[in-house]
């Protein structure tokens, strides 16, 4: 299964998302993905950025949760 990845930088995150909890925001990511779009992503962070890993049949869906979350 082919995968796709998208970067967003932890920086422009929104107010809603508590920034010192990244570990919480990854959660919530993930379950809004599976939620609202039925797309299980992988979420994963370093210092600067947070990683989503989605299935790339499901990258529509992935785009459509993300938009509602405000993250893009």
């Amino acid at each position: 299964m082919e995968t796709t990845s998208i970067r967003l930088p932890i920086r422009t995150l929104p107010e809603h998302f508590d920034r010192s909890r990244i570990t919480v925001v990854l959660d919530e990511i993930e379950m809004a993905l599976m939620d609202d779009g039925g797309v299980y992503g992988k979420t994963l962070a370093d210092s600067f950025t947070i990683t989503v890993e989605v299935p790339t049949h499901q990258l529509m869906d992935t785009a459509s949760c993300l938009k509602g979350l405000g993250l893009i």
